[in-house]
């Protein structure tokens, strides 16, 4: 039976199916918002409210306008939110991109850390655990490197780590995603390479290094169900917690596919809208793997609406942190470490170009959007109306900024000009 004739869509294109869809429809936010009032997050609201005027002209646009035909075209703005499917798959492609270009020249190698799954209710919203967990991850791996390699070198090695905090399924599923460089700068700052690296080791000190800090960490500092949960670890998983060995990222092929894979929850929501697949107006049908299998997924409208917010960050909360040769502290270790690998310098440590939205959309649509459609010239910035907080917009720009930039020339100063220098000739 096709899903189109279960019932389980309420549009007509199930592409349109989307969060943002399920969110503005029948009301749902704000039945959400009445329903779980002080219990949703400021930050929830935030992003939500963001997100709902995406590319909406109440949200605030740019006006252009074609000088030479008097030709005007509104571009709304983007909303930048960390629950918006478009915005996000953006700034992961940026993400991607830079830190491609960032990583040495070495061989990288691709680690998932995880921890049992009696362990992640501790970490939901708790920024400073969340951070715990990657300060640990990063000491495991420094610590692992340097007892793995043959000359037991202390190296200092390059680490780029991201916070997953859910599964496919939605559920809180805290792990670490963990780019290192298979080598790193020894005490005379010479570049060492370490092939080996012991997966045995890693299980065990990663385990036996988040349990003892979760253990000392004060929040935490005398609950009993963590402290039976933390015996029950060092009882029962004595092989340590379950890592995933990715493949080897060797510096010579593109490695833009993996980190983008890795970056996908830097600033995306916990779904993807092509995984939404159903909607009657009270339940919400998606897709996710587990173990490489597909399933679907059922859930009342409104805790699938919790479950995708539950995992918003907290204002500021870096889920991306940089150790070792790739902290940002670190640039001449940086430096001496990329010279070591090519025998070049370079100009400048890390230099990294910014989002353009324009050149942007010519490469997805292969259109300039600055393009005049009906003269074929170039249009320049106009205006710009944004919200002024009030409830009303507010608008800036116009004629004068086109005089400033030296597009247009203010034809009263030309005239006066003009004025000015026939007084004088007359005079003279």
């Amino acid at each position: 039976m096709r899903l189109e004739d279960t019932g389980l869509f309420k549009i007509r294109d199930k592409n349109d199916l989307s969060f943002d869809y399920i969110l503005k429809v029948d009301n749902n936010w704000k039945q959400f918002k009445a329903l779980y009032g002080k219990k949703i997050r400021p930050i929830v609201i935030k992003e939500v409210e963001k997100m709902l005027l995406c590319r909406d002209p109440k949200g605030g646009f740019a006006t252009y306008l074609c000088t030479f035909c008097g030709e005007t075209k509104t571009i709304p703005f983007s909303c930048n939110s960390r629950l918006c499917s478009r915005c996000g798959k953006k700034y992961a492609d940026i993400w991607a991109e830079e830190l491609a270009n960032y990583l040495l020249p070495c061989i990288h190698r691709h680690i998932v850390l995880t921890i049992s799954d009696k362990l992640w209710v501790y970490f939901i919203d708790r920024p400073k655990l969340q951070k715990l967990l990657l300060d640990t991850a990063a000491k495991t791996m420094k610590k692992v490197v340097n007892l793995s390699n043959k000359g037991r070198k202390r190296l200092k090695c390059g680490q780029v780590l991201v916070l997953h905090p859910f599964g496919d399924d939605l559920k809180a599923n805290f792990h670490v995603h963990i780019l290192i460089t298979e080598g790193g700068l020894d005490e005379e700052s010479k570049w060492y390479s370490t092939v080996y690296l012991d997966y045995e080791t890693i299980r065990k000190k990663w385990q036996y290094n988040i349990l003892t800090a979760l253990r000392k960490e004060p929040i935490l500092r005398g609950n009993k169900n963590l402290a039976a949960i933390i015996d029950w670890c060092f009882k029962y998983r004595k092989n340590g917690f379950y890592i995933f060995a990715k493949r080897r990222l060797p510096p010579a092929t593109n490695r833009k596919g993996t980190i983008r894979y890795i970056g996908c929850y830097v600033r995306h929501p916990a779904i993807s809208n092509r995984r939404i697949i159903g909607y009657d107006g009270k339940t919400v049908t998606f897709t996710y793997e587990e173990d490489r299998k597909k399933f679907q997924k059922t859930l009342p409208k409104f805790e699938f609406i919790e479950a995708v917010l539950q995992h918003v960050t907290e204002n500021q909360f870096k889920v991306v942190r940089r150790f070792g040769l790739y902290a940002r502290r670190a640039s001449s270790s940086y430096q001496i470490a990329y010279e070591s690998l090519t025998e070049k310098s370079i100009p400048e440590v890390a230099t990294l170009t910014g989002f353009n939205w324009r050149e942007n959309i010519k490469r997805y649509t292969g259109e300039d959007p600055l393009i005049c459609p009906k003269c074929g010239n170039e249009m320049e910035l106009f205006q710009l109306t944004y919200p002024d907080g009030y409830g009303k917009q507010r608008t800036v720009g116009g004629y004068d900024w086109l005089i400033k930039r030296g597009v247009l020339t203010d034809v009263l100063e030309e005239e006066a000009q003009v004025s000015e220098e026939g007084s004088q000739l007359y005079l003279s």
